[in-house]
């Protein structure tokens, strides 16, 4: 390498250059003359802080990009032209944000057309960051930041609001998700949230309280059969196959083809197609609602259409407290199909494939055959069980009581399906 002034080592900017240099620890500054703006001050034996050094109005001035070696030099100097040329017109990219505010804006626009992500968890994290991350947070400036800071301007306000613990963690997540993104994509030299978790500041069950029981069955069937005939299909589909409030409310009759309900990965949770078998039971339930549409609402693509496309999340959400009798969530419907699945006997795998949880790939590669005939003749027996207890009640004209008396101890029969 060519000395240069005092103090000053010029050589080529790449991690093996600097870490002699700080080795050597005759100079304090380092600088490549291939990238004039760029100039990096030693503060140890292994670390050096990264600074853009331009001249502006006459006078020199230095900004702190970073600290190396956690900034990536190689990553800098590609993005060095974008960020100057930026600069020039107002807008700097590394280091452009000085506020939560800032940044919270910022990661709505990143995720906004991002069809990576699901519509619903888009649609989440933006009325997160709308009704509790930017009222209190918006003027806290990044310099400010730290585990503390969140605790006292987010957790502990939330809390004494009367939010849940568990709605005040996912909120701290989102939170950490617009800080991670915005370090790995390097527009903040630190991410001062990274290894803070919500439990640092509030405790938070993990355990799920069961609120629906086999025994709250009659009165849920009860519930169902006083409601009119989109609401009780709605939560009648769910807790015959186990399946998600979004999944449902977005079915299309064109995904019930043949002896399959096919819930598209663009609607499913994990972003994976789901196939559920149909029983005879179901495919009747199906053919005498879409008639029932056709003459009390007309043709329409969608089993619960609004005024435009599915209802909304909210619409569905709504039509939940319709059929309450106790407080319950519309996901408890899922969890008591799970509990009574797995009380009938099925099979911990099939069990999950029913509820569209993710398998291994090989193991979905390979047992395919024997997954599908599983949860074919799984989903048959828990019908048959709803229905010796009570389930015929919800829709009599479809579901005449069988010769079976309820309660005989018998096995139903498919004769006395739908």
């Amino acid at each position: 390498m060519v000395k240069a002034a005092k103090g000053v080592e010029v050589g080529k900017l790449n991690d093996a250059a600097l870490k002699r240099w700080l080795r050597d620890g005759v100079s304090r500054d380092f600088r490549d003359p291939q990238f004039p703006a760029i100039r990096l001050r030693a503060t140890g034996r292994t670390r050096a802080s990264v600074h853009l050094v331009l001249n502006e109005n006459g006078r020199t001035v230095w900004q702190k990009l970073g600290n190396w070696p956690s900034m990536c030099i190689k990553t800098l100097c590609a993005d060095l032209p974008v960020m100057l040329a930026k600069r020039n017109i107002g807008g700097m990219v590394t280091g452009q944000f000085d506020s939560i505010g800032c940044l919270l804006e910022w990661y709505q626009e990143h995720i906004a057309n991002n069809t990576t992500f699901s519509k619903s968890w888009r649609s989440n994290v933006k009325s997160m960051i709308k009704c509790q991350l930017l009222p209190r947070l918006a003027d806290v400036r990044l310099v400010e930041v730290s585990f503390i800071a969140v605790d006292g301007f987010l957790v502990k306000p939330m809390l004494v609001e009367g939010f849940s613990p568990k709605y005040i963690r996912e909120a701290v997540n989102k939170l950490k998700s617009v800080f991670a993104a915005a370090s790995k994509l390097r527009l903040i030299n630190v991410n001062p949230l990274a290894g803070y978790r919500v439990t640092y500041s509030i405790k938070v069950g993990d355990v799920v309280d069961t609120r629906l029981f086999e025994s709250d069955l009659a009165k849920l069937f009860t519930r169902l059969s006083e409601v009119v005939m989109p609401v009780q299909m709605l939560f009648v589909l769910m807790m015959m196959f186990g399946t998600r409030i979004n999944e449902t409310r977005l079915a299309r009759w064109e995904h019930f083809a043949g002896d399959y309900w096919v819930i598209p990965a663009s609607n499913a949770k994990n972003n994976q197609e789901h196939r559920v078998p149909m029983t005879e039971s179901a495919k009747a339930l199906i053919q005498h609602y879409r008639k029932w549409q056709l003459k009390h609402v007309g043709k329409r693509a969608y089993l619960f259409p609004g005024s435009v496309g599915a209802i909304s999340i909210r619409s569905a959400h709504d039509w939940h407290t319709q059929i309450r009798f106790k407080h319950f969530t519309s996901h408890d419907l899922r969890r008591l199909f799970r509990t009574i699945v797995a009380d009938l006997g099925v099979d911990t795998m099939i069990g999950e494939r029913l509820l569209n949880h993710t398998l291994p790939v090989l193991l979905r590669k390979y047992v395919k055959s024997t997954l599908d005939k599983g949860m074919s003749q799984a989903l048959d027996q828990y019908h048959q069980y709803l229905i010796y207890r009570g389930f015929f009640s919800v829709a009599p004209e479809i579901l005449p009581r069988s010769s079976v008396e309820v309660g005989s101890g018998q096995t139903l029969t498919a004769s006395g399906w739908l």
